[in-house]
């Protein structure tokens, strides 16, 4: 039995749409990496979300009650969660009154989703009131405080 030109067209029609299928996946996997670049700048592809926590290790026992000059301890941790290591620079603050005095700061480098805890330990200033602590991330632009005094 002869092949008529309708089944012919059919058979033609099947291997061009098998040999543009193939191409196509030919092409897509020879050029992925391009591909995958091209849709994370179209932003079609979600990125990891990077920030930095930053918290006092046992916020329930910080000093509130102290009075004027006495020594306080407490811990802050920096937590990287910025897919990659990062240096930070940190400021540990006493407000009263009106002024400020830096205790302490520094700069350390904490490596991705690693931790860095700070053990504090200084004199209250010499005033009367309601004494701020704070600690900040000066880097990036992050503080936490508590209050502490009469």
């Amino acid at each position: 039995m002869r092949p008529t030109s309708k089944r012919l067209f059919k058979r033609a029609s099947l291997l061009i749409g098998v040999i543009v299928v193939i191409g196509m996946l030919i092409c897509f996997n020879l050029n992925r990496a391009s591909i995958y670049n091209e849709l994370v700048a179209l932003e079609l592809i979600p990125r990891p979300e990077k920030l930095t926590e930053l918290y006092f290790n046992d916020n329930a026992h910080l000093p509130n009650s102290a009075t004027s000059n006495q020594l306080i301890h407490f811990a802050f941790v920096i937590h990287n969660l910025e897919t990659t290591d990062y240096e930070y620079a940190y400021d540990v603050s006493i407000s009263a009154d009106g002024t400020r005095q830096i205790v302490d700061s520094g700069k350390v480098l904490v490596k991705d989703n690693q931790y860095f805890v700070k053990d504090e330990q200084f004199n209250l200033l010499n005033s009367v009131g309601i004494q701020k602590v704070t600690v900040e991330l000066t880097n990036k632009r992050q503080s936490i405080d508590f209050r502490t005094g009469e």
